[in-house]
């Protein structure tokens, strides 16, 4: 008797799981993709902004908006028609063209400067993704030392700092990208010693810099390290061997910038070739 009524619980915790299932299935939206294709409705979401919406139709025209202004839409709000196109793997958008990639969550897509917008085709994935980030940030703030910084085998990870004078700490060979947290709208100064070795691709992207101080001795300077940061000044050592893409890049022109290099040296060479990717910065030869 009693083995039969264990095979009855067994079935009945069968029964009521598949029916869970099957209700979790039911809570999802149906999806919208389309294989191979951006056509359709994809989330976004940011600690920021919270929920937003890309819907792509096939004539050639997205909509992006908040997932707040597309429930209202009938009510009040009138959200934006754009226009986007595709060439093979870039996407034209917001006037400009973004690689595109396809992913299993959704789309991916690239900005010049690195920065990525993941799309998913759901929006409890992408739910659970901005969930995942915010914890590895937490895990960041959880181990940061007395400094702010998060540092990894040599490797600057993470600079928390409310300073408006930085110094990177002397025991860093490689800065990593996006590496300052801050609340502040600006920061005064910042000075790199020449034991950093690499600033890596967009380290300092967008992070509002004042007048910045590399030391002899920093060899690398990484694609749109200093991008949209908007510096008023920036010295570079005669060390440095390499400059990446748009290292200086500012989306609106930085008349107020300069830019200070050392006569001979590889940025002399660099700047000769590459002074448009500055952006209205003025460089400054010096003996």
């Amino acid at each position: 008797m009693k083995k039969v009524i264990l095979i009855l619980i067994s079935i009945l915790t069968l029964l009521m799981s598949a029916c869970g299932n099957a209700n979790s299935e039911k809570e999802r939206e149906p999806s919208t993709r389309v294989p191979n294709s951006v056509v359709g409705k994809w989330y976004e979401y940011s600690s920021d902004e919270g929920i937003s919406i890309w819907r792509f139709e096939e004539n050639g025209v997205f909509y992006y908006a908040s997932e707040e202004a597309f429930r209202k839409e009938d009510e009040k709000n009138i959200i934006r028609r754009r226009e986007y196109s595709i060439e093979g793997n870039m996407i034209f958008v917001f006037k400009e063209y973004l690689k595109l990639e396809y992913t299993s969550y959704g789309l991916r897509l690239i900005y010049d400067s690195g920065y990525e917008v993941k799309l998913y085709e759901y929006r409890e994935d992408a739910l659970e993704q901005i969930s995942e980030e915010d914890t590895q940030e937490e895990y960041y703030e959880s181990i940061k030392d007395e400094n702010g910084c998060v540092i990894e085998d040599g490797v600057l990870i993470r600079y928390y700092t409310e300073d408006k004078e930085i110094t990177i700490p002397d025991n860093v060979t490689t800065i990593g990208s996006a590496v300052i947290v801050t609340e502040l709208e600006d920061i005064d100064k910042l000075t790199i010693p020449g034991t950093v070795k690499k600033i890596d691709k967009s380290a300092f992207n967008e992070t509002p810099l004042g007048k910045v101080i590399i030391e002899e001795g920093v060899e690398e300077i990484g694609d749109y390290a200093f991008t949209d940061s908007y510096y008023t000044e920036i010295h570079i050592p005669e060390s440095v061997k390499y400059i990446g893409e748009f290292a200086f890049r500012c989306s609106e022109l930085n008349t107020d910038g300069k830019i200070y290099i050392k006569k001979g040296s590889y940025a002399e060479e660099y700047f000769s070739q590459y002074n448009g990717d500055c952006y209205g910065a003025e460089i400054i030869v010096e003996e």
